[in-house]
């Protein structure tokens, strides 16, 4: 499935600025497509990779919620200087990385995740970069805690911390 934002396809360019493509893939990657769509308020395109629709532009970021097949196949598609942000909390994606010269950033709700959550309330989950990092528009990513609102279609804990890693990682 195919997310963008209004009529824009594939990568992306507004006012001369790059628009960065995310490929998220896993079977919350949809709820986590709709969650990080309505954080980037437009400024990115963003793409549920399935095992049927595999085919697709570069990738600035990958997001993988969960192991699958298809990772052989998508992992090449990142760009060379981009990012493989995986869910921390499912070991078993990690055989399904193929080698990448990607920058790794890892989410969940473990404590040696680079990005967790530090609490859950109904409607906000309060996320703490543990490790500082360089984010995709150059910027230093240093640890910290922010609050996110949970969207108003009620998305699950995993997806919104997901695409807030994601959000960290492209424009923080």
């Amino acid at each position: 499935m195919l997310y963008q934002t209004s009529n824009l396809k594939h990568l992306l360019f507004m006012g001369g600025m790059h628009m960065p493509s995310v490929g998220m893939v896993g079977q919350n990657g949809r709820e986590m497509a709709r969650e990080f769509l309505r954080m980037s308020q437009g400024t990115a395109s963003c793409y549920h990779i399935t095992e049927t629709q595999q085919q697709g532009p570069k990738l600035d970021v990958l997001v993988v919620s969960e192991a699958s097949p298809v990772l052989t196949e998508v992992v090449p598609r990142l760009a060379p200087e981009g990012y493989l942000v995986v869910n921390a909390d499912d070991k078993a994606i990690f055989p399904y990385l193929t080698p990448s010269n990607a920058r790794l950033i890892t989410y969940g709700f473990s404590n040696k995740a680079c990005i967790t959550a530090s609490s859950v309330t109904d409607d906000n989950l309060h996320i703490c970069i543990q490790r500082a990092f360089t984010a995709l528009d150059g910027a230093k990513r240093d640890p910290q805690e922010f609050s996110q609102a949970m969207g108003p279609v009620a998305a699950s804990p995993e997806a919104t911390l997901g695409a807030a890693a994601v959000w960290a990682v492209v424009k923080g």
